[in-house]
């Protein structure tokens, strides 16, 4: 199996706009439907995660430099 592409965040919320755009567009059948939301939530997840780590990072130096 290929290995996954890591997504920048804004990639990420780009394919997720696109999805969204799409489905507005066009009615998919069930089967597409299933598939795209089921990317759509992967990214979603994608973008929750580097939302933590960038909030995490972002505390540590606010206490680095409170400590200093």
């Amino acid at each position: 199996m290929a290995p996954k592409k890591e997504f920048s965040y804004n990639e990420a919320i780009r394919e997720v706009e696109a999805i969204l755009e799409k489905l507005n567009r066009e009615e998919p059948d069930v089967d597409q439907l299933g598939e795209l939301v089921k990317r759509a939530v992967e990214l979603i997840a994608l973008c929750k995660e580097k939302l933590r780590t960038a909030e995490e990072e972002v505390a540590k130096v606010i206490r680095k430099e409170e400590d200093n």
